[in-house]
C-alpha cells in the first residue's frame, strides 16, 4: 500500500495542504469567532483542499507524470507560502501578473537567506520523494481503478464541507480576503486566470481621440511627468508626515495634492490605468493593451512624447512612443547592478529637439521599490538611522525599516527638485512638472509588507499616494491658472483617473474625451471644484 502511487497522491496532497496553509491557519486563529468554529474551519479547509488536490493528482498517477507534477505543485506552493508569510501578501491574478512582469533586479531583491533555506529544504524533500520506488496501476484495470477512486474521492471530499456549509459560507462571506491564502488553490487558480487572459484572441486595436488637436500657444510647452514607484503619502513630508522627507520640494513652491488615491496597488495595474481613458472602476489591463492611451493621443495631436525608464518597463503604455532605459545611457558611476534615479535627468537637455516644440517627457522611477529599500538611494541620503540593510523586513526593527524607507523618499525629493531645476533653466519653453506615485507600500501595518493587495481590501498605506506639480509663470499664464486656484483644486480628493485629462489639459490638446472637471490644470475662471473628483 505504501508504495502505491494512489496512496502517495493522497499523502502528497495532505502534506502540500498542511504545510502550504500555515499562514491561512494563523489568520483563521485570529478571527473573532468561537474557538470551536476556528478549529472546524481549519479542519474543513484541510479536508476539502486535500480532497481536491488528490482528485487533481489521480489522473497523473502514471510513471512519467506523477513525480514531476507533485514536485512542481509542492515547490511552487512552498515558495508562495514563504512570500505570504514573509510579506503578509495574498495571491490573486494581479499578484501573478506582477511575478511574470517583474525584472531580474527586482527578483534579486527578494532573494534572502530565509528564502534560500526554504528552497534548500524543498530540494531535500523532493530528492527523497524521487527516490521512492512507487508502483503504478497499469492497463485498463488501472484506468478503472483510478476512476473508481476519483468518484469515491469526490463524494468523500464534498461530504464534510457540505455538513459544515453554514459555518463556511458565513465565514467566507465575512472574511473574503482569506481565499487568497488557501494554498495551493490561490496560485493555481490565479495562474490559470492569468494564462487565460494571455491566450484570449487578440483584440482589434482601438484608436481614441481621433479628433484631438493641439491648440496654438504663445510658446512651446515642455512638461516632465515623473511616475513614482511605491511612495506612500503617509511618509511624504508635504502630506504632513512628522519627518521632513521633502525638504527640497518645500522650497520650490510646488502645489501638493494631499488626497490622492491610486488606481491599483501594483505597477502592472496602476501605470497603464493612470494613462488610460477608462477609470479605476472599469479598467481592464488586458483590454488596455489594445487601446490608445493618452500618450498616443498626445503624439497624434503633435506633441513630442518621450519615455525614460528606470523601472521594469512601461507596462505597454509607451509602446508607440520614443523609449529609453536609464541603464542604456551609460552614465559614469550611476549604474552597478542597477541604476539610481538620478539617471532619469542625466543629459536630459540632449533629448530636446533642436527647435523647441511641445514636448512631454515621462520619467519612470525606481523610487522606493522594496523590499531592499536601502538600495534605492546613494549613501549621501542615509539621513535617518539606523537602517535596515536587509531584504527581509521582518529581520529589522520597525524603526530601522521606516528609516530606510524614509531615506528613499528623501532621495525622491532630491530627484524631483533636480527635475524642477532643469526646467527652470531650459530656454525657449514654458515648463511644468507633475509627479505622482503608482501605488503605496505597507511597512508592517496589519501584518502586511510591500504592496499588491487586492484593491478592494488594500489598506490606505497602499492606495494613498503623494502627488505634486510645479508650473513656471509662463505656463501658468498659458493655462489661465494661479497658485490660489491650483491650491483650492489640489485640496480636494483626487485619483489617478484625473491623469488622462490633466495631461491633455496641461499640453493644450482638445478632444471630446476631455473632461475639465478632472483636469488639475483647467482654467480658473469660473472654476467649480467638485466635492470629490475621484471616479473610483
Amino acid at each position: 500500500m505504501f508504495r502505491q502511487s494512489l496512496f502517495w497522491a493522497l499523502l502528497a496532497a495532505f502534506i502540500i495542504v498542511v504545510t502550504g496553509n500555515l499562514v491561512l491557519f494563523g489568520k483563521i486563529d485570529a478571527l473573532p469567532i468561537p474557538v470551536a468554529d476556528r478549529i472546524n474551519m481549519a479542519a474543513v479547509v484541510v479536508w476539502l483542499m486535500t480532497g481536491v488536490i488528490t482528485l487533481l493528482l489521480l489522473p497523473f498517477t502514471f510513471k512519467p507524470l506523477f513525480k514531476p507534477v507533485v514536485s512542481i505543485i509542492f515547490a511552487v506552493t512552498a515558495v508562495a507560502t514563504y512570500f505570504c508569510w514573509a510579506y503578509g501578501i495574498g495571491i490573486d491574478q494581479d499578484m501573478i501578473r506582477n511575478v511574470f512582469e517583474t525584472d531580474s533586479a527586482e527578483v534579486g531583491d527578494l532573494i534572502s537567506p530565509a528564502m534560500l533555506g526554504v528552497i534548500a529544504a524543498v530540494i531535500v524533500l523532493l530528492v527523497l520523494f524521487w527516490r521512492l520506488p512507487l508502483v503504478y496501476p497499469k492497463g485498463i484495470k488501472g484506468v478503472g481503478f483510478r476512476g473508481f477512486w476519483m468518484v469515491l474521492g469526490l463524494v468523500i471530499t464534498i461530504s464534510i464541507p457540505w455538513m459544515q456549509y453554514d459555518l463556511m459560507a458565513g465565514t467566507i462571506r465575512n472574511y473574503r480576503y482569506l481565499r487568497h491564502d488557501v494554498a495551493p488553490a490561490n496560485w493555481l487558480v490565479s495562474t490559470g486566470k492569468y494564462v487565460a487572459s494571455l491566450t484570449r484572441a487578440p483584440l482589434k486595436h482601438q484608436q481614441l481621440g481621433l479628433d484631438a488637436t493641439l491648440e496654438p500657444s504663445s510658446k512651446p510647452r515642455l512638461v516632465v511627468m515623473v511616475v513614482g514607484e511605491t511612495a506612500r503619502a503617509a511618509n511624504f513630508g508635504l502630506d504632513g508626515y512628522h519627518r521632513n522627507t521633502t525638504p527640497e520640494l518645500a522650497k520650490d513652491d510646488v502645489i501638493n495634492f494631499p488626497k490622492l488615491s491610486s488606481c491599483g496597488t501594483s505597477t502592472a495595474i496602476s501605470v497603464p490605468c493612470m494613462f488610460s481613458y477608462e477609470t479605476q472602476s472599469n479598467f481592464d489591463v488586458e483590454k488596455a493593451k489594445y487601446s490608445d492611451n493618452v500618450l498616443d493621443m498626445l503624439a497624434r495631436a503633435g506633441v513630442k512624447v518621450y519615455w525614460r525608464d528606470n523601472n521594469s518597463g512601461c507596462k505597454d503604455v509607451c509602446t508607440r512612443v520614443s523609449y529609453q532605459a536609464v541603464e542604456d545611457l551609460k552614465e559614469p558611476g550611476n549604474c552597478d547592478k542597477e541604476c539610481f534615479d538620478k539617471g532619469l535627468y542625466y543629459q536630459l537637455a540632449k533629448d530636446l529637439p533642436a527647435k523647441p516644440e511641445d514636448m512631454l517627457i515621462v520619467l519612470h522611477q525606481k523610487g522606493s521599490h522594496g523590499p531592499a529599500y536601502y538600495k534605492r538611494y546613494p549613501p549621501a541620503f542615509e539621513k535617518f538611522k539606523p537602517v535596515c540593510d536587509s531584504n527581509e523586513p521582518k529581520d529589522c526593527s520597525e524603526q530601522a525599516l521606516t528609516n530606510t524607507y524614509d531615506n528613499s523618499i528623501l532621495y525622491t525629493d532630491h530627484v524631483l527638485a533636480q527635475v524642477i531645476a532643469f526646467l527652470k533653466n531650459v530656454k525657449g519653453y514654458d515648463t511644468g512638472m507633475l509627479y505622482l506615485s503608482d501605488h503605496g507600500e505597507s511597512l508592517g501595518e496589519y501584518g502586511l509588507y510591500l504592496h499588491g493587495a487586492p484593491r478592494w481590501m488594500a489598506p490606505p498605506q497602499q492606495t494613498h499616494i503623494p502627488g505634486v506639480t510645479w508650473l513656471s509663470k509662463g505656463l501658468m499664464a498659458q493655462l489661465d491658472v494661479n497658485d490660489k486656484c491650483m491650491q483650492q483644486r489640489a485640496d480636494e480628493p483626487h485619483s489617478q483617473d484625473d491623469i488622462f485629462h490633466s495631461l491633455l489639459g496641461i499640453m493644450g490638446v482638445k478632444t471630446k474625451l476631455y473632461e475639465p472637471k478632472h483636469d488639475w490644470y483647467s482654467p480658473c475662471s469660473g472654476l467649480k471644484v467638485a466635492a470629490n473628483t475621484s471616479k473610483s
